[in-house]
């Protein structure tokens, strides 16, 4: 399966789970945009799509490293109860926890 399909079926799972993908909102000030709270992808170096639990910058800016990584579970959790254990891994990245696929 080509990564860019992996990551849209991925990314329906979730959304018809109870998760929420993170959000970008421009602001009237330039260079200060806002992100919400929720899942995001991001390429590694290896050009492979990782997923994480970001805090964003708006209302959980303290959350702790603990707690995005504990959300981070809980989303590669759910995806092996989905049928995806052939094509994620949980691993560490840059001291958080990601689901690389």
């Amino acid at each position: 399966m080509l990564p860019t399909s992996l990551k849209s079926k991925i990314q329906r799972i979730l959304l018809k789970g109870s998760f929420k993908k993170s959000e970008s909102f421009k602001s009237r000030v330039k260079g200060l945009g806002h992100v919400s709270a929720g899942f995001t992808f991001a390429k590694t170096f290896d050009d492979e799509y990782c997923l994480y639990y970001t805090c964003g910058n708006m209302a959980f800016r303290g959350m702790p490293t603990e707690e995005k990584d504990n959300q981070t579970e809980k989303m590669h959790q759910f995806l092996l109860e989905q049928g995806l254990e052939k094509n994620i891994e949980m691993t560490e990245f840059r001291n958080c926890n990601i689901v690389k696929s």
